[in-house]
């Protein structure tokens, strides 16, 4: 039980020091080429560049002024490169929003016409649905004062319609004080029959003298 956690120990220092090793000799080996290469053919080079140069002078300083005079005008042409680069990335993102936003618009306004569309056709619907229950019930009612009264059920009928759709209603109180009207004016004219019953006419009051004597 405890020699296991050994083994794994030493088996673990084993490989990290192989794997230092072998990259200690990796290395070793990088910096063997990279000296060969600098030795036989970078500083050659470099030597025979210099002694080239030290043995034209003007050549040098026609060299050195050439890219000189290269570097400092090749300043604007880079500038102006990187700067058309980046406003013609700025004009393609600004261009793909534009049409993006206007297919988005595009989009919005044929869902609305959609939406207008849909709730015009339902209330075109409830329209229908409730015209046709209210001729439903007035054919309804219709059976009913036919049924109740005959062919006067006609009258009746179109006299209740006529308040559904005009919104008249019929007062109580208007009722009782025509009704009240009607019944003084009975009264007055009993009255006034009874008062010109009672009153002698002139032919009668000449007959009773003529009587007496």
């Amino acid at each position: 039980m405890n020699d296991n956690p050994t083994i794994t120990e030493n088996s673990l220092t084993t490989g990290l020091d192989e794997l230092a090793s072998y990259l200690e000799g990796s290395t070793h080996l990088v910096l063997a080429y990279a000296d060969i290469i600098e030795r036989k053919y970078a500083r050659p080079a470099l030597d025979k560049i210099s002694r080239y140069l030290e043995s034209q002078p003007l050549t040098t300083t026609w060299v050195t002024m050439t890219m000189t005079l290269f570097a400092v005008m090749s300043i604007l042409p880079i500038l102006s490169f990187i700067g058309l680069s980046i406003f013609a990335l700025c004009s393609s993102m600004s261009i793909a929003l534009a049409f993006g936003f206007a297919a988005v618009v595009a989009l919005e306004i044929m869902f609305a016409t959609v939406l207008l569309l849909v709730l015009g056709g339902l209330l075109l619907l409830s329209f229908v649905v409730t015209t046709s229950s209210a001729m439903a019930y007035l054919t309804f009612r219709l059976g009913q004062h036919l049924q109740r009264q005959g062919r006067f059920g006609i009258v009746e009928w179109a006299q209740e319609t006529t308040q559904h759709f005009t919104s008249v209603t019929v007062k109580p109180e208007d009722d009782d004080d025509s009704d009240g009207s009607g019944v003084l004016i009975a009264h007055e004219a009993n009255d006034q029959v009874k008062r010109e019953n009672s009153s002698p006419s002139p032919s009668r009051s000449l007959m009773v003298p003529s009587g007496s004597t």
